[in-house]
């Protein structure tokens, strides 16, 4: 008799506990949250084994409303998504429109992102099958957002590249560029990017030159010239490595963020020309000094004069020489300005030879009001690629007024 009394009240107690389950349930599709994560929590705690699949669900989304969705600090995030995690499994967002497991990791992960905390990251990249990720990008206005798909591997490349794991950075990186359909934000560019890195790294600098080359067509900034003349200078093609430090010399940028760029060409020229190495190297120190910033101890040994360091006058040197240097075999041509775009950022110019030329408005080497319909102009020439067409293009270069 007593037996048959404990399963009776144990049923009784079951089937109460499920009502107020199912009344969770109400309470969350109503949207009192408080009230239906305290119901969860209680049971969760008391009779984990009573609540079903669908329960957890709920249960996940309560905790994703109330903890993650507008989370206060960091401890309460990853403590609750922690615990989603192991309430439910990951859903397939290419089946279902939203899951909170994975919205609740995402929310880590941008967080994490924010933090520059790559090590943690990789933890959490761990919970995330990508295979279950859906490819359907977000649009704003005149905005594209990535996918989840694309998000989880822009996170995981550049997670397993800040924490030094280079292989698994060639591995996701590569598995991104040939899973992934849609890149936004030149994504792809930057997969090839963390490849060509991994790869310097692991000391396979001729297959990082591949990668390089392709990141290049479409990025031409300054660190990516820089990126490739290391790579040949590590090779030993000294040549090679002068026609891309050109590149990089000639680009706008502060040279603040440069800097490392004429240490580089110091290395490179040291053995074949010390004198210009030096140039280098004095402008180098002229810029490390205006930041307080350290020195190498190789630099050091050079016991460059700090007092006689006029950083204009060194900078008008490199740059004369570089410009010299990169058009030192091309002739000189004319032609007309024959269409500025409405964002100012670049034009076309008809060559006396009658071809037309595409040219970008930093490459525009006087007072950008002459860069206007009319204007007779010099140039140079060199190679560019049209992404949106998919082949290399010839650019009109280094562009003054011609009278």
């Amino acid at each position: 008799m007593t037996n048959v009394n404990e399963l009776t009240v144990t049923k009784q107690k079951n089937q109460a506990v499920r009502k107020e389950l199912l009344e969770a349930k109400k309470l969350y599709k109503s949207r009192e949250y408080e009230k239906a994560l305290e119901l969860y929590e209680s049971h969760y705690l008391e009779h984990p084994e009573l609540l079903n699949g669908w329960d957890k669900i709920f249960y996940s989304w309560s905790i994703y409303q109330l903890h993650i969705k507008n989370y206060k600090n960091e401890s309460e995030l990853f403590e609750y998504a922690e615990l989603i995690t192991e309430l439910i499994p990951q859903g397939d967002l290419n089946k279902a429109p939203v899951c909170a497991y994975t919205l609740s990791v995402f929310k880590v992960l941008n967080c994490l992102k924010d933090n520059n905390d790559w090590e943690y990251m990789i933890y959490w990249l761990d919970k995330l099958n990508p295979d279950l990720l859906d490819e359907k990008q977000g649009h704003g206005q005149d905005i594209v957002f990535a996918s989840n798909r694309e998000k989880y591997f822009n996170f995981a490349s550049k997670a397993y590249l800040e924490c030094g794991d280079y292989e698994d950075c060639i591995e996701v990186s590569k598995k991104a560029l040939e899973s992934l359909t849609d890149f936004t934000n030149n994504s792809d560019v930057w997969y090839n990017w963390r490849i060509a890195k991994s790869l310097k790294v692991l000391n396979r600098n001729e297959e990082a030159l591949d990668c390089l080359k392709e990141v290049s067509k479409v990025k031409g900034d300054w660190f990516v010239q820089k990126e490739i003349a290391e790579n040949y200078y590590i090779l030993n093609d000294v040549e090679s490595a002068k026609d891309y430090i050109t590149n990089a010399v000639l680009t706008n940028d502060p040279d603040l963020i440069k800097v490392n760029l004429y240490y580089l060409i110091y290395k490179i020229l040291k053995d074949d020309d010390p004198e210009l190495a030096l140039l280098h190297a004095r402008y180098f120190v002229a810029i490390k000094l205006e930041s307080d910033a350290p020195i190498p101890d190789e630099i050091e040994e050079l016991l460059i004069d700090e007092d006689d360091l006029n950083i204009r006058s060194l900078k008008h040197q490199i740059k004369d020489y570089w410009t010299d240097y990169k058009f030192s075999g091309q002739e000189l041509q004319y032609g007309t300005i024959t269409k500025v775009f409405e964002h100012g950022k670049s034009g076309f110019i008809k060559s006396v030879d009658d071809e037309s030329l595409y040219f970008k408005a930093f490459d525009f080497k006087d007072n950008r009001d002459f860069m206007k319909v009319g204007e007779y102009v010099c140039f140079y020439t060199q190679k560019g690629f049209d992404k949106s067409k998919n082949r290399e293009t010839t650019n009109a270069v280094n562009i003054k007024r011609s009278d």
